[in-house]
């Protein structure tokens, strides 16, 4: 059993690891057994095949092969990676504001706000033409200035995506000049997130809501539809309302679980996404593009689930869509029957959808000016199976939360946390220091112990960094937050990282950015990060480093231990 429990920290998806193991099933844990030894050219940057004359490398440690065809170098290989990673991340975001614009002006949706969901709606037409020169105002005049300077800030999609990509292609750009469009991409994901995050309140309205998470919400008696990934909050809305009057359960995986009045029970974190469906126990699922694995279909496949891709709906009424897809779960579920139904006991509370307005943000300021809190930790991204599911998270926050560091969480890293008891308000006693138990009786009603703001498509650790800010009366960069990307996976999570990066957060992030084969784009990358952010991206090549370890070395930060790696930390004076 031990190859096996390095695999998940979850008892429940170890259960379906021993079943996929007897049934000769291949999971993605068994996919990157079979890719190793890992590509290190890929890993550190230096591969490329941006042309048909390739692939090329760039070989470290040879006089040879030192150039590409084009003659490209290392360094631009690094930096041009990294471009590709953030607009692949950027374009998401995009994708998905997009279908949720369409669907709102198909009018399959009548918005609680009408008046806010036009003025959000104009925001997100005029970012596609002319940039963010309408969000300038929810921005603090400081930080709109560095972005001005640094030369990132957004001139709109049509420009700025179009340009970037073509930095990719060739030409004599330097890394440097490289850079910037990284992060003038990143915050077109930003900006976009933003704006997603205020169209949802005003088309569904905002209230965090207890749910349960993992895979112990499956039923047993009920067809059983669950929403995959990221597509349009219409669609999933028409789902959930067509459903609630055919009596059919609708669970979500990888994929915002409110929608208000509609909630979908996280079935569980991304790592594990195709197990739900080895418990036989899911009739139908509807897949996105973004945070889908494309083994899905083939487990499905397995033991009979349909699948319905979301881009089925293109040119469609949503309702008519919706209500086809319900009878297609009832109609599944019937044929199904003699499959048996292989449903844990695992189950958890989870409190999620905070947002800085359910929280007494000047409370949290006055706990970390008279040092009752240390400071605060944003556990972000998904899972990867390069480390043992979960546990990065799970360690992180046990050993954040007893020091009395406020932890904050978003998107799949909150699903994580949160089958673990971490988003229980019950529970919240159980993992906190003194300091976080305190401030959090006196920050909000019945909060756990981590707090979820929600899928990062909505915005809302920008927003939370901003309420902060203002409330301490100190730019981003001066107040005591780090973000932990503990497990990093998605082209999706990079962006994010560079985006909080440039509001001023000193990011953490594991596995490594595909640059480190690049000192020259390591070294611009930082001086970047710090003369005009006055924050770190701080990457590590270490593959052995265990979680507990990584979260120790993150705890001298918070803490001011004197240590070479922490030297000029921005905020290493807070409490003076």
């Amino acid at each position: 059993m031990e190859f096996i429990q390095k695999k998940t920290a979850d008892n429940a998806a170890e259960h379906f690891l021993v079943k996929a193991a007897d049934r000769g099933t291949k999971l993605a844990w068994d996919r990157f057994e079979g890719q190793l030894p890992e590509c290190g050219f890929c890993e550190s940057g230096l591969s490329c095949r941006d042309c048909l004359q390739g692939p090329c490398i760039s070989h470290p440690f040879r006089d040879v092969n030192k150039l590409g065809v084009c003659g490209k170098d290392k360094d631009i290989l690094a930096v041009q990676t990294l471009l590709k990673l953030v607009l692949k991340g950027t374009m998401a975001s995009l994708d998905q504001v997009s279908d949720f614009v369409e669907g709102v002006a198909s009018g399959a949706v009548k918005p609680k706000d009408k008046a806010e969901a036009d003025r959000i709606v104009a925001g997100i037409e005029a970012l596609l033409k002319e940039g963010g020169a309408g969000l300038k105002k929810g921005f603090p005049k400081a930080l709109l200035a560095a972005w001005e300077e640094a030369g990132i800030y957004p001139q709109g999609v049509a420009k700025d995506l179009f340009k970037a990509s073509q930095k990719v292609e060739g030409g004599v750009a330097g890394v440097e000049e490289t850079l910037l469009w990284a992060f003038k991409a990143a915050l077109l994901g930003a900006f976009a997130q933003r704006l997603q995050g205020g169209l949802k309140k005003a088309v569904f309205g905002a209230a965090p809501a207890e749910i349960e998470v993992n895979m112990g919400v499956l039923k047993k008696n009920a067809a059983t539809i669950l929403l995959y990934g990221r597509f349009s909050p219409v669609l999933k809305a028409r789902i959930a309302a067509a459903a609630a009057k055919k009596k059919v359960y609708v669970a979500g995986v990888c994929t915002d679980p409110l929608l208000s009045p509609h909630a979908f029970a996280p079935v569980t974190s991304y790592g594990s996404q195709e197990l739900p469906l080895m418990t036989g126990a899911v009739d139908l699922i509807v897949t996105g593009d973004q945070f889908v694995n494309p083994s899905v279909a083939a487990i499905a496949a397995e033991y009979n689930t349909v699948v319905v891709p979301a881009e089925a709906l293109k040119g469609r009424n949503p309702d008519a869509f919706a209500t086809e897809i319900v009878e297609k779960a009832v109609n599944a579920f019937q044929f199904r029957r003699a499959i048996a139904r292989d449903i844990p006991a695992a189950k958890e509370t989870a409190l999620m959808g905070l947002s800085a307005a359910d929280l007494d943000v000047k409370k949290i300021v006055a706990a970390l000016n008279e040092g009752k809190v240390k400071g605060i930790a944003i556990l972000a991204g998904t899972n990867n199976v390069k480390f043992t599911q979960d546990l990065p998270f799970v360690t992180m926050a046990q050993e954040f939360l007893k020091d009395d560091i406020l932890c904050i969480s978003e998107g799949d890293a909150s699903v994580s946390l949160a089958k673990y008891g971490f988003l229980n308000p019950r529970q919240c006693g159980k993992h906190c220091g003194e300091g976080v138990a305190k401030l959090l009786k006196a920050a909000g009603k019945n909060l756990p112990a981590v707090l979820d703001l929600g899928y990062a498509e909505n915005g809302g650790v920008a927003e939370f960094l901003l309420a902060l800010s203002a409330a301490a009366k100190k730019a981003v960069k001066e107040l005591p937050v780090l973000a932990c990307f503990a497990e990093a996976n998605r082209s999706a999570e990079v962006a994010e990282a560079l985006g909080l990066v440039a509001m001023g957060v000193s990011t953490y992030f594991w596995p490594s950015l595909p640059v480190t084969g690049s000192p020259k784009t390591m070294e611009a990358l930082g001086k970047l990060c710090g003369e005009k952010f006055g924050a770190k991206l701080i990457v590590h090549t270490d593959k052995k480093m265990e979680p507990l370890a990584k979260a120790r070395m993150i705890l001298k930060v918070f803490n001011r231990v004197e240590d070479p790696s922490l030297k000029d930390h921005p905020w290493t004076d807070w409490k003076k």
